[in-house]
């Protein structure tokens, strides 16, 4: 019989009433607004780390798609294969018979 008074004093609520936490109500709403507000702040925090990491992984793919590009151009500007694309496409130009020189202008 004892337990069951426990019991419904529990479920009831009388226990609240009679250990005084209702003086301090305004005290407990603060309390709950905090906890509410940082369990807030966690969900955002989560997010915007999730972004970050996604945002992250884009940079690196586009650094990859960066370097590769990189690479091609470098790799058709080399004299050799200039002179090969323009005998493929059967062009006129002819490579130059002196060293370049530089032009210097006098004021």
């Amino acid at each position: 019989m004892k337990t069951r008074e426990v019991i419904d004093n529990l479920a009831g609520g009388m226990w609240l009433v009679n250990t005084g936490i209702f003086r301090h109500a305004t005290f407990v709403i603060y309390i709950f607004f905090l906890v509410i507000l940082y369990i807030g702040m966690n969900f955002g925090i989560d997010s915007s780390q999730v972004t970050e990491r996604r945002n992250v992984q884009i940079l690196k793919d586009l650094k990859a798609d960066y370097t590769g590009k990189t690479a091609r151009l470098l790799y058709q500007s080399k004299r050799l294969e200039v002179e090969l694309k323009l005998t493929e496409y059967n062009s006129t130009l002819k490579s130059p018979q002196e060293p370049p020189r530089r032009v210097i202008i006098e004021k």
